[in-house]
């Protein structure tokens, strides 16, 4: 496997995915610091280093989806899967080299936002402000989440041989995590009252607290909170806004998600049909 490993290395330095997602990401790490201090000047108001630290969950998923596709899709289409079998390859080792290049390459990407925030956004908004053991528990998180995300992708991209098929499959699946998370998110965020208005005898407006009906307790909520958690969407938007009601659980979750998918990975590509 040390072979195919250094074969995927040697396909990284010239792969324009890798390369577009890695400035992007390095760009990213970059603007968002200095927008954030670029508003904090205009609005004369206080911006912590803190938000957008995370902000790379929200970006992980779709450029892991793009490289994942692309890079071992193109294995397929130029038949290189096929010849690594023919020579002697077993397919558990080419399923799990492509797998730790995808794993590996993507906590690249996270270093790659990670490093130039701190860089530029230390001097210009300071410190965090928050406790650094739970900043450093949401990227821990980030970085599993994006372990996670290279996981299913590579499991996708790994079991479909139509490299446009598997591109539009892994980067729609992108997308619906992070819908789906959203939708979850605002179902919790729920108020649990509404302002209702009315005109009294005298014309003048009076507000009165209604429940609200859309608010989820009990549980409806432990299951809705249960999926916001697990799903890898509910993950990227917790860290991206440094909120999570079960912080501690979330990397397990994510390690759990990596650990369904490889293993459903390896029995799928065993039996598949390489043509």
């Amino acid at each position: 496997m040390n072979k195919l490993l250094y074969a995927n290395i040697l396909r990284l330095k010239k792969d324009k995915f890798f390369w577009i997602g890695f400035a992007f990401m390095l760009a990213a790490g970059i603007v968002i610091p200095v927008k954030k201090y670029a508003d904090m000047v205009q609005m004369n108001s206080v911006s912590k280093l803190d938000n957008g630290f995370c902000s790379s969950a929200l970006f992980i998923g779709i450029i892991m989806a793009v490289f994942c596709s692309m890079f071992i899709g193109t294995e397929y289409s130029d038949g290189t899967i096929r010849n690594k079998i023919i020579v002697g390859q077993k397919r558990t080792a080419i399923y799990l080299a492509n797998l730790i290049t995808s794993a590996v390459v993507s906590v690249v990407m996270c270093v790659a936002f990670i490093l130039p925030y701190l860089c530029v956004g230390i001097p210009l908004l300071g410190f965090f402000a928050a406790d650094i053991r739970l900043i450093l528990l949401f990227e821990l998180t980030v970085l599993c989440l994006a372990v996670a995300f290279s996981s299913v992708f590579a499991l996708i991209a790994m079991t479909c041989q139509n490299k446009a098929t598997m591109a539009v499959i892994c980067i729609l699946l992108a997308f619906g995590f992070l819908v789906a998370g959203g939708i979850l998110n605002g179902m919790l965020g729920a108020p649990k009252t509404i302002s209702m208005y009315s005109m009294s005898i005298d014309g003048v407006p009076v507000s009165t607290e209604e429940p609200n009906p859309k608010y989820l307790e009990g549980a409806k909520r432990e299951i809705i909170q249960t999926f916001y958690d697990v799903i890898p969407g509910g993950q990227a938007i917790q860290c991206a806004m440094l909120e999570a009601v079960n912080l501690p659980r979330l990397p397990f979750y994510a390690i759990g998600i990596t650990l369904l998918t490889t293993g459903g990975g390896f029995a799928l590509f065993r039996k598949k049909d390489l043509k």
